[in-house]
């Protein structure tokens, strides 16, 4: 099994996810804002709109949003000790063993953040535009992989790297067009491939082509039903076909364990829960709770605490009940922290969660992703003779110094750009007065749909529901 312990990387990137999120500058302890309208509300699950998945360009009439993501900074610095976990773990094989368990985190998250930004835009403009979508997406992700890409195969001029076709040349085209995953999960990565980091980011990418068309298939010529039966649909199917590979299997075997550790079709389970997380916020679910719900809540989001916390330091990747137990396991548990972050936006935890520091790195962590490997790869017990920790403050260094160089001079300057011309939340409702907030706004502010067709919402610093992925 020494080859699944030794190719995996827990973390989704897109990221937007696991890739993090735009960038979110918010004075600490600033309180998230989130209001539910009091009764039915077109758009709501209590009153399903129809052929709200209409195009903007047919201009059907328009539903009040319910949910508002609002100033979530927590939603973001999550990420932050996440990464330290998977940056821990492989730099030694030995600390966190579970730190695969952080996947789950990453991927509920990237569902829930995902449906949420599709299902506002519903709300907000009457249709999903699937080519703004995918052109956020592209402008998310690809400038880093690029860079990525570069940076080794600038590395691999003065370095004589072996199998150089197969670990950069092969690994490259596959990270580009995201098909690592299977690439992973077939046998064909190498073991210490420059690019082994990237099946994750496949798995998210080709849910968005796949989710992103579902929605707004079940929107436009269906209702929010239709949208939710294919969540959970998708949960059932995935868990289903996981299940089946294992039990079907002669034997627990390494291909068994790639097959179902890496492949789109055995892991999309836990990003199809963050869809149905995402549709029930949207609902006006996550609104309003009682104090006696959000105690049971609070018990239940210590418990999934725990259940991480077990996993990662107790669970290692060979064991046979990962893929039968632990992953739902853990995945749930994920579930139950994001939405604790929601319904309690001012519990210590999520104030905890919302440190700028913690952001910063949250919002640094798609880069971190993507150097981090490569850079252990690069730097090893095989390539160097140094001490551990002087290998270890090396490789954290040019990670760090890479990631903020990532993050200051392309990736925030593009996020910029992406919002001011590609953001289809900036549409206002029909019949809204104009905000004053919507003024060239810089980075770190984004309008905040309004609550009701008569009260406009203020702009929050940091709004999460339009720099989402």
């Amino acid at each position: 099994m020494e080859r699944v312990r030794r190719s995996w990387v827990t973390m989704s990137a897109m990221g937007e996810g696991t890739k993090p999120a735009d960038p979110v500058v918010t004075p600490a302890g600033d309180a998230p804002r989130s209001v539910a309208p009091r009764g039915p509300v077109a758009g709501s699950d209590t009153d399903p709109p129809a052929g709200s998945g209409s195009t903007p360009e047919q201009s059907p009439e328009r539903s009040p949003v319910t949910f508002s993501l609002g100033n979530r900074p927590s939603l973001t610095g999550i990420r932050a000790p996440l990464i330290v976990v998977v940056l821990i773990f492989h730099s030694n094989f030995k600390v966190f063993p579970g730190a695969w368990a952080c996947l789950g985190v990453f991927f509920v998250l990237s569902g829930f953040l995902i449906t949420t930004m599709l299902a506002t835009e519903q709300q907000r403009t009457g249709g999903i535009s699937l080519r703004i979508f995918y052109s956020r997406r592209a402008v998310r992700l690809l400038p880093a992989v690029v860079i990525t890409i570069v940076l080794i195969l600038l590395y691999a001029i003065p370095v004589a790297v072996f199998d150089a076709a197969n670990r950069i040349w092969a690994d490259s085209a596959a990270a580009l067009f995201y098909v690592a995953d299977y690439r992973s999960a077939l046998g064909s990565e190498p073991t210490g491939g420059f690019l082994a980091q990237c099946w994750s980011l496949a798995v998210e990418e080709q849910f968005y082509l796949i989710w992103a068309a579902l929605l707004f298939v079940a929107l436009r010529y269906g209702n929010r039903r239709l949208a939710y039966a294919l969540a959970i649909g998708g949960i059932v199917l995935c868990a289903a076909n996981r299940m089946w590979i294992v039990l079907h299997a002669h034997a627990w075997t390494t291909a068994v364990a790639n097959r179902t550790y890496y492949a789109f079709d055995t892991r999309a389970d836990a990003l199809f829960l963050g869809c149905l997380l995402g549709l029930v916020a949207t609902g006006g679910h996550l609104d309003d709770w009682s104090a006696r719900a959000k105690s049971l809540l609070t018990a239940a989001t210590i418990a999934s605490g725990c259940a991480l916390f077990f996993i990662v330091c107790a669970i290692d990747l060979d064991v046979r009940s990962l893929p039968l137990f632990w992953l739902p396991v853990s995945e749930v548990a994920s579930a139950v922290i994001i939405v604790y972050l929601v319904v309690q936006p001012v519990s210590p935890t999520t104030r905890i969660l919302s440190l700028p520091a913690l952001v910063l790195v949250g919002n640094m962590s798609y880069a971190m992703y993507l150097f981090h490997w490569p850079v252990y790869v690069a730097i090893s017990p095989y390539t160097v003779h140094w001490g551990y920790w002087q290998m270890e403050a090396v490789r954290l260094s040019i990670i760090v110094g890479l990631a903020v160089a990532s993050w200051y001079l392309v990736e925030q300057p593009l996020l910029i750009w992406r919002r001011r011309t590609l953001d289809p939340l900036h549409a206002k409702p029909a019949g809204s007065p104009p905000r004053p907030a919507e003024v060239d706004l810089p980075a770190t502010v984004a309008p905040v749909a309004p609550v009701t067709t008569v009260t406009p919402v203020e702009v929050a610093p940091g709004d999460v529901a339009a720099a989402l992925e």
